[in-house]
C-alpha cells in the first residue's frame, strides 16, 4: 500500500506505510530530544535568589542586583534556600552566587566586596 504525504510546500512524495511509520518514530524521537534538551538547563541552573513580596515570590534572579532591582521598595530579595548548592569552605560568611555558595571570607566587610563584585549576596554560614 503507499500512502501519498506532503512534504513541505512545493515538494509531495509517495512512500510506503512502514517507511512513514518509521519517519513519523524519527520526527517523535526528535521532538523528545529537542524537548529534553530545553528543559534540562532550566534545571542544571537553578536561581539563587528570590524576590519576595506580600503576594508570592518570584525565584528566577541569577543575581542579586536584579532581584533588588525586582523586589523595588515593596519587597525584599532573598537567597533562594530550595535551590542554593551545597557551601564550600568553612568561614563565617560565605558568597551565595548563581555558580555556588563559597565559604571562604573571615569578615563581612571582604563578604560583601566579593560578592558585589561577583553578582552575589553575602550571608552567614549557617553550618557553623
Amino acid at each position: 500500500m503507499k500512502i501519498f504525504i506532503p512534504c513541505c510546500v512545493l515538494l509531495t512524495m509517495t512512500i510506503t506505510a512502514s517507511s512513514a511509520i518509521k519517519i513519523l518514530r524519527g520526527l517523535m524521537l526528535k521532538k523528545i530530544v529537542v524537548l529534553a534538551l530545553l528543559i534540562s538547563p532550566i534545571t542544571a541552573l537553578a536561581a539563587p535568589f528570590c524576590a519576595v513580596f506580600s503576594y508570592g515570590e518570584q525565584c528566577f534572579y541569577y543575581d542579586y542586583n536584579s532581584c533588588l532591582r525586582a523586589a523595588g521598595s515593596n519587597g525584599a530579595c532573598v537567597v533562594n534556600q530550595s535551590e542554593v548548592k551545597a557551601p564550600s569552605g568553612g568561614a563565617p560568611f560565605c558568597v551565595v552566587a548563581s555558580y555556588g555558595t563559597q565559604c571562604f571570607y573571615y569578615d563581612a566587610q571582604s563578604c560583601r566586596q566579593a560578592a558585589a563584585s561577583q553578582g552575589g549576596a553575602c550571608v552567614v554560614n549557617s553550618n557553623r
